[in-house]
């Protein structure tokens, strides 16, 4: 086997693939520069400005849309490939961008953020699937990080965006990018698990493909033999087990499965909660009302360079330093950060003079973004694939990124709320409690699963 042609078919595929989430990733940075001017007299809207309220449930449709993305793509990838499945969802991107051009009212952008939403629902389900059955284990963790690595690019690449250009040339720029994805991911075979499953004689191609031969090279490595027997029997293996029973609730209720979906609920909830997702969302309005003097779209762009090289950094020490380490340091790295910013802001708010220390906000958020990258933001989707039962994985995956959407949505869409009702400093003592108490729970609940095999972890959950 050439493990160079290899890896870099798999790395050509992962590229082309992640096209998608960093679209996303530029509709989740859309609302930082954009809510701003849709709230001004500066409006492009022909109504005039939206209000605030309008302004959150923009940012919440993203959650809604993201749902019913995560419902329906299982089903999808099953029906149609995982290739086509992540096709379809580049068509909801384009179709949204075409939306913010030609709005005429805010409902034209509830509608935008609930197909981008959409598509960014599919991305999390079948993305990390696509590379599952693609990579070879020495580079399926690096391959599987670059979802959410991708996601913080295109974050960045519009806050840059925000800073550069006029509103109404942004989304002209944004439709490109879908459409590179489907020119390049088009020419990409499927997933030889999901060929074989179909009984296409396409398979054996696309698993070498992925492994680096020609389709007509007789010359295949031992290794190679085996992994296409290994695929073989997995799949006569699925067959056999869909005549067997289906999930019960009995499957639910054993002690592996009660305490991986605690673990799932909890991460999920620790992810949204800790409230960097909501922040990213708000970031320019954040800097505004924090009283930084440095532009608030400029302090978008830091904070999304520094977001792009913690998620870096996840992949790099994912494999050294362990899961829960990683963890424990990102959720107590985000309280001691936003109870920093609390302080701060509670010190402005009583009209004490803290003008020598403006540059605190944009230290705290970028801190807690950071570390926030570095686990809390990256690593629970790693965990719950693993410490999840294999015979309910699928479905309890689907149920725990619902739960995820669901907690984005109630985040999102009273980060406003909280704001004017508990203030700045309120809120994110508010954010630091929570991630306080999920670094607690992480170091007492979750196990470590770095270096374990599937069957180590069942035991060890059990």
């Amino acid at each position: 086997m050439s493990s160079k042609n290899s890896a870099r078919n798999q790395y050509l595929a992962t590229l082309c693939l992640n096209f998608l989430p960093f679209s996303y990733g530029v509709c989740c940075g859309w609302t930082s520069p954009s809510l701003p001017i849709l709230l001004s007299y500066d409006s492009p809207l022909p109504g005039g400005p939206i209000t605030s309220e309008e302004a959150s449930w923009i940012g919440a449709f993203l959650c809604v849309g993201g749902f019913f993305g995560n419902i329906v793509s299982g089903w999808m990838a099953d029906r149609f490939g995982r290739k086509l499945t992540a096709c379809l969802a580049a068509i909801p991107q384009i179709i949204a961008w075409i939306l913010v051009i030609t709005a005429q009212n805010v409902y034209y952008l509830m509608g935008m953020r609930f197909l981008l939403g959409f598509s960014g629902g599919v991305c999390f389900m079948v993305i990390p699937m696509f590379i599952a059955e693609i990579a070879e284990d020495r580079i399926r963790g690096l391959l599987g990080s670059t979802l959410v690595f991708s996601c913080n690019l295109g974050i960045l690449l519009m806050y840059i965006l925000g800073d550069c250009l006029p509103y109404a040339m942004i989304p002209w720029i944004l439709l490109v990018f879908p459409l590179v994805f489907l020119a390049g991911f088009l020419l990409i075979p499927d997933t030889p698990y999901y060929l074989m499953k179909r009984n296409d004689f396409k398979s054996e191609n696309s698993l070498r493909f992925y492994r680096g031969y020609h389709a007509r090279t007789e010359n295949v490595s031992i290794e190679f033999k085996k992994e296409l027997v290994k695929l073989k029997d997995a799949l006569y293996s699925d067959k056999h087990n869909e005549q067997e029973p289906r999930i019960t609730f009995q499957d639910l209720t054993t002690a592996h499965a009660t305490k991986a979906f605690l673990i799932g609920v909890s991460l999920m909830a620790l992810n949204q909660f800790c409230g960097c997702f909501a922040m990213l969302n708000y970031t320019a309005s954040i800097f505004s009302e924090s009283g930084s003097t440095l532009s608030a779209n400029m302090s978008a762009i830091v904070i999304g360079s520094i977001q792009m090289v913690g998620s870096y950094l996840s992949t790099v020490l994912v494999e050294r330093a362990g899961r829960k380490l990683l963890l424990i340091i990102s959720a107590a790295g985000i309280a001691i950060g936003q109870g920093i910013f609390a302080g701060f802001s509670y010190a402005k708010s009583l009209g004490h003079n803290v003008d020598s220390f403006d540059w605190l906000p944009l230290v705290c958020f970028s801190f807690s973004i950071f570390i926030g990258s570095v686990g809390v933001l990256t690593l629970p989707f790693l965990v719950l694939a693993e410490v999840m039962p294999q015979k309910i994985k699928g479905f309890a995956i689907s149920f725990c990124m619902g739960i995820l959407w669901i907690f984005a949505f109630v985040a999102i869409k009273y980060f406003s709320t909280l704001f004017d009702v508990l203030g700045m400093h309120g809120t994110m003592l508010l954010f630091s409690v929570c991630s306080l108490v999920g670094a607690l729970f992480i170091a007492l609940a979750v196990p470590e699963t770095k270096g374990k095999s599937m069957e180590a972890i069942a035991k060890l959950m059990s």
